[in-house]
Parts: C-alpha cells; sequence; structure tokens
C-alpha cells in the first residue's frame, strides 16, 4: 500500500495556489493603466464673480461729496432768504382806503341774474425808504366779490418819493350775465348789511436801486382784500404781496 500510491497534496495547498492567482490577476487588473486619459475638470474663475470690494477712500470721497452739496444748498437758500428780506424792506405798503358799490343793481333777463353797476375804490402806496425812489410799472387790477368776478382795470405808471404817499382811484364798470343765484343772493346780504368785502388782486413792477446797483421791473403780486364795515369806521385794509419770481 504504501509503495502502489501516493498521499494526495493537502487540501489547503492548491486552494491557496489558486486564490493567490486569482488575487494577481485581480490586483494587475485593477492597476492596469486606463488606455483613455481623461482630461482634468476646469476649475471655474470665481474672480469676476466674487463682489469687488470697495476702498474706504470712496465712501470718504462720496461723504465728502454730499457733505459739499448740501452747503452749497443751504448758503443757496440762507441768501435766498436774504435777498428776499432786502427786496421787501424796500417795497411800498399798500392800502386799501376806501370802495363804494352802492350802484350795483341786480335784474333778471330770461330767468339769467344780471348785475350792473360800478365799484369805485382808492389804493394808497406808502413809499417808507427814506433815501431810494420807486418807479412802478403799469398794474393789471381784477376785482371780485363773494366769488363774483366784478371787472378789470388798471394802475399807469407812476413814480414816488421817498417817505411818500401817493393815492390812485379806480373804478370798475359791472356788467356780468348769469350770476350763480346763491352768490347773488350772498352780496345782496352783504351789501344791504355793509359787510361786502372787496377783493383787489394787482400785479405789476417796481424799480428802485440798491446799493448803487438798479434793478428794474422786479415783478409783484399784491392781494387785497377790504370789508365794508371796516372802511365805513375810518380803517384802511393792509395788502399782501410777493415777490413772483422767488
Amino acid at each position: 500500500m504504501a509503495d502502489g500510491s501516493s498521499l494526495p497534496p493537502p487540501p489547503g495547498r492548491n486552494q491557496s495556489k489558486a486564490s493567490s492567482a486569482r488575487h494577481v490577476a485581480f490586483s494587475e487588473t485593477a492597476s492596469a493603466p486606463s488606455k483613455v486619459r481623461e482630461q482634468p475638470y476646469p476649475v471655474p474663475d470665481l474672480d469676476h464673480e466674487r463682489p469687488k470690494r470697495i476702498r474706504p477712500g470712496c465712501y470718504a470721497c462720496c461723504a465728502w461729496c454730499c457733505l459739499v452739496f448740501f452747503a452749497i444748498v443751504i448758503l443757496a437758500l440762507i441768501i435766498g432768504f436774504i435777498c428776499v428780506a432786502i427786496f421787501h424792506s424796500y417795497l411800498p405798503t399798500i392800502y386799501i382806503r376806501r370802495f363804494n358799490a352802492t350802484s350795483l343793481n341786480f335784474t333778471k333777463n330770461h330767468n339769467n341774474i344780471v348785475l350792473k353797476g360800478n365799484v369805485d375804490f382808492l389804493v394808497e402806496f406808502f413809499n417808507k425808504n427814506d433815501k431810494t425812489e420807486l418807479k412802478y410799472g403799469a398794474f393789471k387790477i381784477k376785482v371780485t366779490s363773494a366769488h363774483i368776478p366784478l371787472g378789470s382795470t388798471q394802475f399807469s405808471q407812476f413814480t414816488q418819493g421817498h417817505k411818500n404817499t401817493k393815492f390812485l382811484n379806480g373804478t370798475v364798470r359791472v356788467n356780468k350775465s348769469k350770476i350763480d343765484k346763491d352768490d347773488a343772493d350772498q352780496l345782496k346780504i352783504d351789501m344791504k348789511n355793509r359787510d361786502m368785502t372787496l377783493n383787489l388782486g394787482m400785479t405789476g413792477s417796481v424799480s428802485f436801486p440798491i446799493g448803487g446797483i438798479q434793478f428794474n421791473d422786479i415783478p409783484i403780486i399784491s392781494n387785497c382784500d377790504a370789508k365794508q364795515r371796516e372802511i365805513d369806521f375810518g380803517n384802511k385794509a393792509k395788502c399782501d404781496y410777493k415777490i413772483i419770481p422767488i
């Protein structure tokens, strides 16, 4: 028995060689270099996407520009107010001394209310300047009462010396048709009770020198409201006015 056959090899030896062969083959397959060379993934350039930082010097420059701009605006406003105050100190004082509307009559024409008559008034211009002469352009005057436009007239050009008072008479010839009934009734009541209010809207110009510099045709607008009862007691109605361009 001992010389006729040989013992088989241990089972672990053949399995170890087969496993080793398979491991070597797998390793060689895994480590074999790839024939297709992959291109590297491009790295995006984020320099243009990142917000650029603003330097502190830019903020300082913008802040100074804003401060300078606001300073110029405030300075211009101050100069403007000073100029307005200077101009107003040279302008005259205007009053309504009296007015008379007793000749106004209401009639009816084909169910329309018609107002006819005359309105007379006296306007006072007082030049309060000690040494300055005032030269006035023509004044256009619109006359209304109780929301009813009565008519218009004008004052011609005139000159007024310093510390001088000048009185100008005006007359408006009224011929109005199709007057609103409520306005007409209100005006009738005001005239009867001596509570009629006369409004004068005057637009004109004035010229005068300041410090040797002549300022010509400065446009002004004046608004005057006078109540009949106060005028009857000898009071005069002061007019408000302003320089139009300012």
